[in-house]
């Protein structure tokens, strides 16, 4: 038994925070790969549209994908989860910023569309911070929005298109509130199948000990001399992970009386827990 403890104390732990840390880094690599696409992205317009300003559009895809390649870099050395997730507001932000500031280019076109491309940044702010985060990059549409016809009304003098203010406010809404939902669902969804699978786990590794401690100790439970009959059942049920209610439906008798022999034999074995009594099994001497 001594090799399997040696085994099982040895094996790295690995903690909750190392799990959230790998996905939320993966998720990162992930938005900076499309990063990449949208660099190419707004090249593409830059040839196909009429920008305001050509050479302003060539500046901030310049800007985006000097800053996308920092954070290339800063997603390599992070080691810790909340450094990671200041990593991604920061990120998130600047695809916003970046974003308005490529709508405000082509605003002089009173029928561009190129107000959806923020829906990109609701379903990245959903994807990377569920309802509020979609919700978060509703608001700051709603208010950029707000920016870009006022100044569109200024610079142009073209007339502040309510309706054209409700339709893609109202479209960017449905938006943040579908993908927001779904992707909130689906992580909750996702939690409840990660807890079943890890209860199944314990469960089963749990059942696999208890059956190698009863196999391969029952020998040295029946040497223990200072142990009456009783005492050693129970030690032995201990030793399978089994409660005290649990031993006392199976010898049925009272749990009152189950841990009266768990008392005299933690005496007998100078022990005090549980698992002092499965290290007693492990260390005692063949």
């Amino acid at each position: 038994m001594e090799p399997m403890t040696g085994q099982l104390l040895n094996q790295p732990l690995t903690t909750q925070k190392d799990v959230q840390l790998r996905e939320v880094k993966r998720l990162e690599w992930i938005f900076i790969d499309i990063r990449w696409l949208w660099v190419a992205f707004l090249l593409v317009m830059l040839t196909l549209h009429h920008p305001e300003s050509r050479m302003v559009v060539l500046v901030l895809t310049g800007i985006f994908a000097l800053l996308n390649a920092s954070g290339t870099f800063v997603n390599t050395k992070i080691k810790a989860l909340r450094l990671q997730f200041i990593l991604g507001i920061v990120m998130l932000s600047i695809d916003a910023l970046i974003a308005s500031g490529v709508i405000l280019q082509f605003a002089g076109d009173s029928g561009t569309a190129a107000y959806a491309v923020f829906a990109y940044i609701i379903a990245e702010a959903a994807i990377r911070f569920e309802l509020i985060g979609s919700l978060s990059a509703l608001m700051f549409f709603i208010l950029a929005l707000y920016g870009v016809f006022s100044y569109r009304k200024a610079a142009y003098d073209i007339p502040f298109s309510y309706t054209g203010y409700a339709f893609w406010t109202s479209l960017m809404a449905v938006i943040a509130v579908s993908i927001g939902t779904v992707v909130r669902v689906a992580k909750t969804q996702r939690q409840r199948s990660e807890r079943y699978l890890t209860e199944i786990t314990r469960v089963l590794e749990q059942q696999r000990i208890a059956h190698e401690i009863n196999v391969k100790n029952i020998a040295e439970l029946e040497s223990m001399e200072p142990l009456t009959a009783r005492e050693k059942e129970v030690i032995n049920l201990i030793a399978q992970g089994k409660g005290n209610k649990e031993i006392a439906a199976e010898l049925g008798i009272r749990v009152k009386t189950v841990k009266n022999y768990i008392n005299n034999a933690y005496s007998k074995l100078q022990v005090k827990s549980r698992y002092d009594v499965i290290a007693y099994l492990f260390k005692r001497p063949k």
